[in-house]
């Protein structure tokens, strides 16, 4: 119970509602968007929501009004989106092997960041670093992870062999919070790394589907619930979902977005008077 009220704010302790958070916690539905089976999605810290579809890229705001689209055809088939803030965007195209900065209308700001410039193998995953423009890029094909300046300059931080010295499996999604970095392999063991790149501890979980970091807590999807676990402390909780058939879940504000087959549900969990 204590992971839940941590993650949601809530201003009660524990002991005041003890056993009955489950019973009195309820989903209420914000919004939703229409999203094809193909399609990359974000959502950025002030609740706006970011799609790539058919080769254009559409921002909503937070009420989920359109407010710009923009044409990506250049850009090759987009693997990620992410917000750097809320003035500048960036997507990653695994295909191109590229990075593009965009600002807040969806306009490309500079020219697209060439990874191959950076003796990458084969870039698979990115993530936006706290660090003032910084990136950082997971190399699949050589097992090294490179912290990379998105101002041009060739200063870098790499950590080597990630495989030989984690005996690590092949690297599914990568995000930093609050200065550190969480990698999520294939066999569902989260690494965190701290802010230089030296490794503070592994977490082992049997299955999950997705997984956001918020307010010192793994929000784990599983199939029908959501597994809150308190980072470091082996508090955790379970939250039935909402709906069925969800496939993905992040976190914005105090606001869960849930991912179907063919939507993106925005969700709030209130306490039940």
């Amino acid at each position: 119970m204590k992971a839940v009220l941590i993650l949601l704010f809530f201003a009660v302790s524990v002991s005041k509602v003890q056993g009955q958070v489950f019973d009195s916690l309820h989903w209420k539905k914000n919004g939703e968007y229409l999203i094809n089976q193909d399609d990359i999605w974000s959502v950025d810290v002030l609740g706006n929501v970011y799609i790539a579809k058919n080769k254009v890229l559409q921002k909503f705001d937070s009420t989920g009004v359109l407010k710009f689209s923009q044409s990506i055809k250049s850009f090759g088939r987009i693997k990620e989106i992410q917000s750097i803030n809320t003035m500048k965007l960036v997507t990653f195209s695994e295909e191109q092997q590229t990075v593009c900065l965009l600002d807040n209308t969806l306009t490309l700001s500079e020219e697209c960041l060439d990874l191959s410039n950076f003796d990458i193998g084969n870039a698979s995953h990115i993530a936006i670093s706290g660090q003032s423009d910084k990136l950082w890029v997971v190399d699949q094909l050589n097992s090294k992870l490179l912290l990379l300046s998105l101002n041009g300059t060739n200063q870098f931080q790499e950590i080597k062999n990630l495989k030989g010295i984690l005996n690590m499996n092949q690297i599914e999604s990568i995000q930093e919070v609050e200065n550190h970095l969480f990698l999520i392999d294939s066999s569902r063991i989260i690494f965190e790394f701290d802010l230089y790149g030296s490794l503070i501890r592994t977490y082992k979980f049997d299955f999950f589907k997705s997984l956001s970091i918020k307010d010192k807590s793994f929000v784990l999807l599983l199939n029908d619930k959501l597994n809150i676990r308190q980072i470091n402390e082996s508090t955790t909780d379970f939250i039935e979902l909402p709906t069925i058939g969800i496939q993905e879940v992040k976190l914005s504000g105090k606001f869960f977005y849930f991912r179907t087959e063919n939507k993106i549900l925005k969700y709030s969990l209130t306490l039940r008077n």
